[in-house]
């Protein structure tokens, strides 16, 4: 714990030991004893709480996506869903921007530039980092996306110097133990700070109602009112005002194939769960 700028070694008192409710992030009352160790008394309130990274509290959520290695914008719309569930600001970060063509831009910028900020950022060259850092200034921030896009490099890019070994910002960790809270929370300058996780880069929507992820494709809330049923779930529906404007161009057909895709995974889940 961060104590007035010192670090205090803490364990839980009681319930909160045994259950092991504690996570990176969270704002506690302690109580302080000789020699820089202390115990938890309390958890305050959260306004937010990640499962896979244990996090909390977190002002936004950096989205790294990169032309090279082939994006997986599945995973960033998942992300997408997590930040409205948890009322967590979303940034997308495009990074490699002296790999990038037209094409690229233009796909992401009709796909998302409704549904957050987006800062294109080259590590290599320095490009847009100045404008990135002013997004994210006096801001509690996590960085998620595949490996290799360069999370590390847009951190030491920041910094200007080798803060983080490139390709080591995620810890390393045996895949299947999802009950890993390896997480770091590095000040970086500028007033932001950034929780290191070893988590996002594979996101699955547990135990999620497929009615209800359309709502969170607010991108979609223009065009639903020329939904003829309420509740349309714009899959299979006639007269479905979403897919009216999916062949218009007025919304991305990829994104729009993203989401039939999802929802055709949530339904099966649910079926075999509540079936």
């Amino acid at each position: 714990m961060l104590v007035d700028g010192n670090i205090v070694t803490c364990t839980g008192r009681g319930k909160l030991r045994m259950l092991g409710d504690i996570y990176i992030g969270d704002y506690v009352e302690i109580s302080v004893y000789k020699e820089g160790k202390g115990a938890i008394e309390k958890i305050l309130p959260r306004k937010n709480k990640l499962t896979r990274p244990y996090v909390t509290n977190i002002d936004a959520i950096v989205i790294c996506i990169a032309p090279t290695p082939r994006p997986d914008f599945l995973l960033v719309d998942k992300l997408l869903i997590n930040c409205i569930k948890q009322n967590i600001k979303p940034i997308i970060c495009v990074n490699k921007t002296d790999l990038m063509d037209d094409a690229f831009k233009a796909n992401v910028d009709n796909s998302y530039l409704d549904l957050a900020d987006i800062a294109y950022v080259s590590s290599v060259t320095g490009e847009g980092i100045d404008n990135f850092v002013e997004m994210i200034r006096g801001t509690y921030v996590s960085l998620a996306g595949q490996s290799a896009v360069g999370k590390s490099s847009i951190v030491n890019a920041i910094v200007g110097r080798q803060m983080l070994e490139v390709g080591e910002l995620s810890r390393k960790v045996e895949r299947g133990k999802h009950t890993t809270r390896t997480v770091e929370i590095f000040d970086i300058g500028n007033g932001i700070r950034l929780a290191d996780t070893c988590g996002f880069s594979v996101l699955e929507l547990t135990d999620f109602d497929p009615s209800e992820l359309a709502g969170y494709y607010i991108d979609f809330d223009e065009f639903r009112k020329d939904c003829k049923f309420r509740g349309c779930c714009h899959y299979n529906e006639p007269d479905c005002g979403v897919k009216a404007a999916v062949d218009s161009g007025k919304l991305s057909a990829y994104r729009y194939e993203r989401y039939i895709s999802m929802y055709k995974d949530l339904m099966d889940k649910w079926r075999r769960r509540y079936g």
